[in-house]
């Protein structure tokens, strides 16, 4: 009885038009898990208080983000891509394309320009984040109202980047935006005080506007509690990763909360699939389901201490520089998973319920 009733509670929350697939799973996996922003950040300042140098309490954090969630997240993404059948028929090239053209680009651009290559990551994967948490308030508005336009669209995306960019643009004009022992290219240019405050007066300017906005919306009740307080710490968090001084265990952090995020979405996506018959890999449905949970993430674990493997044998086999052979193994990898994630994000149906199935239960 009492298994029925969780099950029947936790159907409720998937159709009561505010949650994606319960109040307890949106919480704890998309927003309140936020708090984990922070964690790599004390976890470097602990390992330098225990007498790490710089250099290695960013490896050991690092490596530890990559195994635990950094590197399940982006291989989940070939579940859905590369390994599923349906997804290769119905893109063909752009599917095959890829996996071959980006680590070709990779290996190039960190032998010739390691430095273009670094600043082009930066540049993307803030995009993909912001992408993927867009996505996650889109679906939340898909859920509270009919009425959807593309401002509404390109306001969320806009403000979540504008506030990643706010701070970091006057690390950027001062030659202080460092990853690794890297800083990162900008224009010389746009090197320049007002630049940075031009951006900050423009952001707060679109902030505004999008308070208002918001604040018309829930008068109309046209929004959701749980997509404005995701908003609300996706916003806030995205202004202050960038203020800490290491922006390489900051952005760990951040990527800690957006890894775990798309692990439990992917997780649900795959496990919702299974369940309706939508999965035509065999080896996919395998990990796919709630009784398969463990599988899929361990099998995620294995992809990453592969792929770790051939990361060690560049940098102790092959002599080339820790950072370097970290990035291209890493970033031959990662920026598939991002091109993938651009025609990902824009399906919304695996999140969304059919009529026949909430009759069902």
């Amino acid at each position: 009885m009492a298994s029925t009733a969780a099950a029947a509670k936790d159907s409720a929350g998937i159709e009561d038009g505010l949650w994606i697939r319960s109040r307890r799973f949106d919480l704890i996996f998309l927003t309140a898990s936020g708090v984990l922003v922070f964690l790599p950040y004390l976890s470097y300042g602990l390992l330098r208080n225990l007498g790490s140098s710089s250099e290695s309490a960013s490896l050991i954090v690092g490596l530890a983000v990559t195994l635990l969630v950094g590197g399940p997240h982006m291989y989940s993404t070939y579940l859905r891509t590369a390994l599923e059948p349906r997804f290769r028929e119905r893109f063909g090239l752009l599917a095959y394309a890829p996996l071959i053209i980006i680590p070709a680009l990779v290996v190039l651009g960190s032998v010739y320009s390691f430095l273009t290559l670094l600043t082009g990551f930066f540049f993307w994967a803030s995009l993909h984040v912001t992408h993927q948490a867009q996505y996650i308030s889109e679906t939340y508005r898909r859920k509270a109202s009919p009425r959807l336009s593309p401002l509404d669209r390109w306001l969320d995306g806009a403000v979540i980047l504008g506030a990643l960019y706010t701070v970091a643009m006057y690390k950027f004009v001062e030659d202080r935006f460092t990853l690794g022992s890297s800083t990162l290219f900008f224009p010389a240019f746009l090197k320049h005080l007002w630049v940075a405050r031009a951006f900050t007066v423009g952001f707060a300017a679109l902030f505004l506007f999008y308070a208002i906005r918001t604040a018309r919306e829930i008068r109309r009740g046209e929004s959701s509690w749980p997509r404005l307080v995701f908003m609300a710490a996706t916003v806030a968090l995205a202004f202050v990763v960038p203020v800490f001084e290491n922006l390489d265990i900051a952005f760990q952090g951040f990527n800690t909360w957006h890894s775990l995020q798309y692990l439990a979405l992917t997780w649900f996506i795959l496990s919702r699939k299974a369940d309706r018959g939508e999965i035509g890999s065999g080896f996919v449905q395998g990990l796919a389901g709630n009784q398969h949970t463990g599988k899929f993430y361990a099998a995620m674990i294995g992809a990453t201490l592969i792929s770790g493997a051939v990361y060690l044998m560049l940098w102790k086999g092959f002599g080339m520089p820790q950072d370097r052979s970290y990035y291209v193994v890493v970033l031959s990898f990662l920026l598939i998973h991002y091109f993938y994630d651009h025609f990902l994000f824009r399906e919304f149906a695996p999140l969304q319920s059919p009529p026949a199935e909430a009759a069902g239960r």
